[in-house]
């Protein structure tokens, strides 16, 4: 008596043999993968896992999106009990907005009266500084036109043009920061006041919606998410056991199968040693194509049974 083994991925199966123990052992090899993939009911297998993979991803995707939601009630409910405000911020600040734009546009418009008085207070002082610089300047670039002058003397008289051109330019520029500041010291009463009624009108705003959170502020909705979340998901998880229970139960179906075909070849043969695949430095018989076969023998047995008890009720009711 010796024994056969079957090498398979992390499976070894001892069966017994009936020849003699002896020094020519005879070795065969199976594509296991490829075998598999051959049975009959593999693509019913592989449907199963894809129906199966969907609904793990749909479960995924609704806890996801159930937590999220939970989430946003739970920040939504502790924006209410912890700031005093309501989903009437939004309208709150739209109304401050508006409210600001148009103190803003009288401000402007303010303003803009405020610079001409000023324009017209300074015109006289700023015509005087025009008038200081306006000969100079003249003379100078008089000069330069129609005075034939050596290198030197025209390099000085550029540079005196220069050195006005830039004392005008700061003249100017003082002169219109006393501009801008007489305009804003008279602003400055205006901005105030408008800022007193802004801080009056925003009090007005809290005081309405303070008013509007005593109204309640209990969420049925986030007492009730966790519950109906987990009776959801409960009911996924129930269906994915059931799924996965039939794939093992496919999956052990179609080992079973191709085993006992993998044996039987094996005891027709007298193979001792049967690899899942190809090992180094040893001479297999590749029996892939015999498994093959044998499966779809079985198949065809399969299906004729079928076809039989199919047939027989009708059969019989006929008689």
């Amino acid at each position: 008596m010796r024994w056969l083994l079957i090498v398979f991925t992390g499976l070894a199966l001892m069966l017994s043999a009936c020849s003699k123990t002896g020094s020519g052992e005879k070795i065969a090899v199976v594509h296991w993968e490829k075998v598999l993939q051959e049975h009959p009911q593999h693509a019913r297998l592989q449907k199963l896992k894809d129906e199966y993979s969907l609904l793990l991803d749909k479960r995924r995707e609704q806890e996801i999106v159930g937590k999220t939601q939970m989430s946003s009630l739970a920040k939504l409910h502790q924006l209410k009990r912890n700031s005093k405000q309501n989903f009437l911020s939004a309208d709150f600040f739209a109304r401050m907005m508006e409210k600001q734009a148009a103190e803003q546009e009288k401000l402007k418009q303010l303003s803009g009266q405020f610079a001409d008085q000023v324009d017209k207070e300074l015109a006289e002082e700023e015509k005087k500084l025009d008038e200081h610089y306006k000969l100079r300047l003249f003379n100078l670039r008089l000069k330069l036109d129609t005075v034939r002058m050596i290198p030197e003397e025209r390099s000085r008289v550029e540079a005196e043009l220069k050195t006005l051109k830039a004392a005008r330019d700061r003249d100017r520029m003082l002169l219109m920061e006393h501009k801008m500041g007489l305009v804003n010291q008279r602003m400055q009463p205006h901005v105030e006041a408008m800022q007193q009624r802004l801080d009056a009108y925003a009090r007005q705003l809290q005081g309405q919606m303070m008013e509007e959170m005593k109204k309640g502020t209990d969420d049925p909705l986030l007492k009730k998410a966790p519950g109906a979340l987990k009776e959801l998901l409960g009911t996924i998880d129930e269906e994915l056991d059931k799924r996965q229970q039939g794939i093992e139960t496919l999956e052990t179906s179609i080992k079973k199968d191709t085993e006992s075909i993998v044996i039987k070849l094996a005891k027709e043969r007298g193979y001792s040693i049967i690899f899942h695949k190809y090992r180094t430095n040893v001479s297999a018989d590749d029996v892939t194509g015999d498994v093959i076969s044998g499966l779809k023998k079985l198949a065809a047995r399969a299906e004729a049974a079928a076809a039989l008890n199919k047939k027989a009720p009708g059969s019989t009711a006929g008689k």
